[in-house]
């Protein structure tokens, strides 16, 4: 009968231990590997320009589940950041901070307010969004590219999960 026991508690504390270790995992970009966990849900990626996608799944109703594409592309990172503040409106907020994590830089955006948001790609007609937001990351790559994170949303849904985003970004400098 201890046999038995001992048994199932060595089942059940194996079994718990893999379903810890299933809570969290990693996507990898360049020389990244991105770790998150719920509420972050992956998905599979929607456009052949994204490497990757995340969604944090909101736990308040009035808010909307926020996506984030990681991509991995060529430009100068002042060319994507003019773009990103060009999509908002002229009384839009926009700000660009570089921060240094363990010896590697990333450049941080953000916008919030009037957004002229394009589902189709730049070319694609424009839809105006008020009080919309943009969280964007850029991380040199040693292969010469950039890696991209970049989510929008509803103002309120973004600004919600905004230290997510940022951890999740900076999961990959450690």
């Amino acid at each position: 009968m201890t046999r038995i026991f001992s048994t199932l508690v060595l089942i059940a504390s194996i079994t718990c231990g893999l379903a810890t270790a299933q809570d969290s995992d990693s996507i990898d970009v360049a020389e990244y590997s991105f770790s998150y966990k719920k509420p972050w849900i992956r998905q599979a990626v929607s456009s052949s320009m994204r490497v990757a996608e995340l969604t944090y799944k909101q736990e308040k109703e009035d808010l909307e589940n926020i996506t984030v594409a990681f991509f991995l592309m060529g430009g100068s990172p002042k060319a994507n950041l003019d773009r990103w503040k060009g999509q908002f409106d002229a009384g839009a907020k926009t700000e660009v901070k570089e921060k240094e994590v363990n010896g590697k830089k990333v450049t941080y955006f953000t916008g919030k307010g009037g957004f002229q948001d394009s589902m189709g790609g730049p070319f694609a007609p424009k839809v105006k969004k008020d009080n919309y937001a943009v969280l964007a990351a850029i991380l040199p790559s040693e292969s010469g590219r950039l890696v991209f994170l970049k989510l929008k949303g509803p103002a309120a849904s973004v600004d919600a999960i905004e230290a997510a985003f940022y951890e999740l970004t900076e999961s990959a400098l450690k």
